[in-house]
């Protein structure tokens, strides 16, 4: 009877306690933001630009799929890695039906006064004492934010799309080719999900929620693969390295939305289904 009276008792003070952590340590991450245009400026350099935030992960990609000194090792890494490529389209799907699901807004939006519907009463959310940077599309966003103007995405943080999928892209070199996977694991942690942090779009607790969603399917995903569809992945496998001009051009396609998020596919798929809505049932 104790027992089932102090466990729900030590669950809520655990997560408060945690919850408490987590803002105490993001804003730790923040305080950097707002003091130097020049470090802003940089940080929202490489938040913004594709390339710069994400290329170094598709390169090492490319690398560890082509880095095999002997065939049987390129074969190897190379089941790995089209592993990997399913394992973080799940992971991508997953982190984006949670935030759909879950409403946690970004810190940034959390540092104005908010509301959330609770029990048919709208409740104020906790207010977060966020810094915003200096440069300009920052400020820029700021000024919008306090004019009341929030991107439906800035409404779901929680889990981080950006830990889970780069993060099982990383673990996935990481499995193929140590070295290289050490240094995209290194780029995602400090430089993607730093600066997602510091801008105040993400807390530690997001991050950790990707991160965990990544490395739970990537671990089930290749486990799976390796022990039920075996023989499709040496088919598979075979073929890029028979075809390897071919595979060569597709990898590369892979790589460049690797760097890109998978944006353009997103894109793609939305152009898809509004083709389906409005031409093969007849929608005006």
């Amino acid at each position: 009877m104790t027992v089932a009276v102090l466990f729900p008792l030590i669950i809520v003070s655990f997560i408060g306690r945690l919850n408490e952590l987590n803002d105490q340590l993001l804003l730790l991450i923040n305080s950097v933001a707002g003091r130097s245009w020049l470090f802003d400026s940089v940080i929202a350099f490489f938040l913004a630009n594709d390339l710069a935030k994400a290329g170094v992960i598709g390169g090492c990609f490319l690398a560890a799929w082509y880095g095999g000194k002997t065939a049987a090792l390129t074969n190897a890494r190379r089941k790995i890695l089209l592993t990997t490529l399913v394992a973080a389209l799940c992971v991508i799907t997953t982190t984006k039906i949670l935030s759909k699901t879950i409403f946690l807004p970004r810190p940034e939006v959390q540092s104005q006064k908010i509301y959330k519907l609770a029990s048919d009463q709208l409740v104020e959310m906790k207010r977060m004492p966020v810094r915003f940077m200096l440069d300009d599309e920052s400020q820029k966003s700021y000024r919008a934010l306090v004019g009341g103007d929030v991107d439906s995405n800035d409404l779901g943080s929680f889990p981080s799309d950006h830990a889970g999928f780069f993060i099982a892209i990383s673990l996935g070199i990481w499995l193929a080719s140590r070295r290289l996977g050490w240094l995209a694991l290194g780029w995602t942690a400090i430089v993607i999900l730093g600066g997602k942090m510091i801008s105040a779009q993400h807390t530690p607790l997001d991050v950790a929620a990707g991160a965990a969603v990544a490395i739970t399917e990537l671990s089930v995903i290749q486990f799976l693969v390796r022990n039920r569809f075996k023989g499709l992945l040496e088919k598979v496998t075979g073929l890029t390295l028979r075809y390897s001009a071919f595979s060569s051009a597709v990898i590369f396609l892979v790589a460049f939305e690797v760097s890109s998020t998978m944006i353009h596919i997103r894109a793609f798929l939305g152009l898809l289904a509004a083709m389906r809505r409005h031409v093969l049932l007849g929608m005006g």
